[in-house]
């Protein structure tokens, strides 16, 4: 039976951040959110069976990343991205960010630099901050409807107190998908300098038609050696809630560092379900997840059109990946007068739309809105409707 993607489901009363949590405009009326970055799809069905038979059994111990887990994810990586790798370069996390925050303490000290690509998940900036590093921006820079890195800038914002770079591959927010050839060229200049990076894959399988996604290790021995990936499931077949992750860690050295900071913080055993989930997505999600790009890939192009016709004054970054599109108030606030907080007013109490606003991506996203479109169109249709409100307000 194929997905139904098309039914809107009602994760209301579920405890949801995204629709439980900060879900009534002033008035009373209900919020549409479609700021959280998760997916207001139904998982797998055999992700949900394979819950339920875990579940028949009335005991939850301690678990562990078993065999069949790992090798779920490995083999994985070698139908999806064409990536052989080692079960024993695999180090468990309870999640993309309690890895890269791991990966912080493991590989940098207290004063020292590390670098992340603004607008970029704002969770980056707590990581390095929280834990007495110091963030260096490397903005990326808009060119057309997309961005790209600027190498230049990043050589010369390198000092001798620089350890580390954070990449987000793909981007979130703005969705890039980065090149062989621009991962190669980031990767080369972190080798001359000799910085660890860090790699956020975590949205690694969504990608759309006509784009080709590459893991980073994936580019060379040497660019794997010094990096650290993070990738996961929650995304991918919306199971964030059930916390899980791999970082991919070939240099031995560094693997036994991040393994010793991760057990050292308590992070080292895995949530029962989390690994039954992820186990079962692995080794049968495939379909669902081709099937799940497909709609996306066509929501995307109906998106894109009906944004550009009713839109005008908006501008829209190209989607290459994630399920995020990325929106430019500029012109409007410039003709308005308006600054961010009216644009999050006039959202909220008039539109009764909730998007991410810029701003939390960092200086480099003000001006900017960010959009999750992994929902039922009729509800992207239905978030177009509101926007439509809360601009005719702003003037």
């Amino acid at each position: 039976m194929s997905p139904d993607f098309d039914h809107p489901l009602d994760r209301r009363g579920t405890d949801s951040i995204k629709w439980d949590l900060k879900s009534l405009a002033p008035d009373g009326r209900r919020i549409l959110p479609m700021w959280v970055a998760d997916m207001d799809f139904p998982i797998p069905d055999v992700v949900s069976s394979a819950l339920r038979e875990r579940i028949a059994h009335p005991v939850f111990g301690y678990s562990y990343p078993s065999d069949d887990h790992q090798e779920a994810f490995t083999a994985w990586q070698r139908r999806r991205n064409r990536w052989e790798i080692d079960r024993e370069w695999l180090v468990y996390a309870p999640g993309v960010t309690p890895a890269v925050r791991a990966a912080i303490l493991a590989f940098t000290e207290p004063g020292d630099e590390v670098v992340i690509q603004p607008p970029v998940y704002n969770p980056f900036f707590t990581a390095i901050r929280d834990n007495g590093r110091v963030v260096i921006e490397n903005p990326l820079v808009s060119v057309g409807h997309r961005y790209e890195m600027d190498l230049e800038h990043l050589n010369a914002q390198i000092t001798n107190r620089t350890r580390m770079l954070i990449l987000c591959s793909p981007h979130n927010p703005v969705g890039r998908v980065w090149t062989p050839n621009e991962l190669t060229a980031l990767g080369e200049l972190c080798e001359r300098h000799d910085l660890t990076i860090v790699c956020d894959e975590i949205h690694g399988d969504l990608i759309r038609d006509g784009h080709t996604f590459t893991a980073l290790g994936s580019i060379s021995a040497e660019i794997s050696n010094r990096t650290i990936i993070c990738a996961a499931p929650t995304k991918t077949f919306n199971i964030a809630g059930l916390a899980s992750s791999f970082a991919i860690v070939q240099d031995p050295r560094k693997r036994k560092a991040l393994s010793a900071t991760i057990e050292r913080l308590g992070m080292d055993l895995p949530n029962t379900l989390s690994v039954t989930a992820a186990t079962a997505a692995y080794t049968c999600g495939g379909e669902w997840l081709d099937a799940l790009l497909e709609y996306l890939s066509a929501t995307y192009d109906w998106f894109e059109r009906e944004f550009t016709a009713r839109f005008p004054r908006l501008g829209l970054c190209s989607i290459q990946g994630t399920y995020l599109a990325w929106l430019d108030f500029r012109e409007v606030m410039e003709a308005t007068g308006a600054d961010e907080t009216m644009v999050q007013r006039a959202l909220l109490d008039v539109g009764g739309l909730r998007l991410s606003e810029g701003s939390w991506f960092g200086s480099a996203g003000q001006g900017f809105q960010r959009m999750n479109l992994a929902c039922p169109r009729d509800v992207v249709r239905e978030g177009l409707d509101r926007l439509e409100l809360a601009l005719e307000a702003l003037g």
